[in-house]
């Protein structure tokens, strides 16, 4: 699966200062020339991209220093990382400096890196055996290496995507947010997506307007859109939904087949 990404115009011109960019999961890195080439090098470059890697949210409670601090294996590998870039483009300043901006896309290898552990999830809503399709007593546990599924009336719809909308709430982006409920519940977290997926496009994606987000392959033209009741976390960026929105998202197959692939959008501001 590829998702095609808005590549935001005049990136170069615009930036000023290393940022992390949750819509491309990357870092961008701008370096200013006055004549001292060492600004550019490889090995500083890299210790920039990190260090702002390192400020930005992980899931709602470290930032990824925290993680990493925690995670010493973790670092020590991501310190002997190849993190290869790519240059964007170069702007020549009225001061006679160049300003140039780098890219370095997480998804891949540092994401990979980064996982957070699996458990495993537990459905929201009505389920049903697996083999026959009935509903399942509520209550009642399955044997053991048994995974209920979503129960499924005729007529269920299919979506291209689950998309939350968030605007108005401050939510903030992180690189591994969740999906929760009012009481606490996950419905959507890494436990539900497929880790290659995860690599290689980041769990969610973020939008800042619906068009964007209906534009493009993450989510689709016919997502399942929800409304978020809040944001939640020491880090903000938890999205809420109601109950009955939480047992929507997990009413099919197909919709968990959506959450293992990772197509799911976050409407922020």
């Amino acid at each position: 699966m590829r998702f095609s990404v808005l590549l935001i115009v005049c990136l170069v011109g615009l930036a000023t200062a290393d940022s992390l960019d949750y819509t491309r999961v990357s870092v961008v890195v701008v370096t200013t020339d006055s004549g001292a080439r060492s600004l550019q090098s490889t090995d500083v470059l890299k210790q920039r991209m990190l260090r702002t890697l390192g400020s930005a949210s992980y899931d709602r409670d470290w930032t990824v220093g925290q993680y990493l601090a925690s995670h010493s294996l973790v670092q020590r590998r991501l310190d002997r990382m190849n993190l290869a870039s790519d240059r964007l483009g170069t702007k020549f300043l009225s001061d006679g400096t160049v300003s140039t901006a780098y890219e370095f896309l997480l998804t891949g290898s540092v994401l990979g890196l980064m996982l957070p552990v699996r458990s495993t999830p537990h459905l929201l809503g009505p389920t049903a055996c697996p083999c026959c399709g009935q509903p399942w007593p509520e209550g009642k546990e399955p044997p053991p290496g048994v995974e209920l599924v979503p129960y499924e009336t005729p007529g269920t719809p299919e979506y291209t995507g689950i998309l939350v909308d968030a605007k108005g709430l401050n939510a903030r982006p992180a690189l591994f947010p969740q999906i929760v409920t009012e009481t606490g519940d996950d419905v959507f977290s890494s436990d539900f997506a497929d880790p290659e997926q995860v690599t290689a496009h980041g769990l969610v994606g973020y939008f800042y307007d619906r068009t964007q987000a209906l534009t493009g392959n993450r989510v689709g033209t016919n997502p399942l859109v929800v409304r978020a009741l809040g944001v939640t976390g020491t880090n903000f960026c938890d999205l809420i939904v109601n109950q009955s929105d939480a047992a929507r998202i997990h009413g099919s197959r197909s919709n968990l087949d959506l959450l293992s692939r990772c197509r799911v959008g976050f409407l922020i501001d």
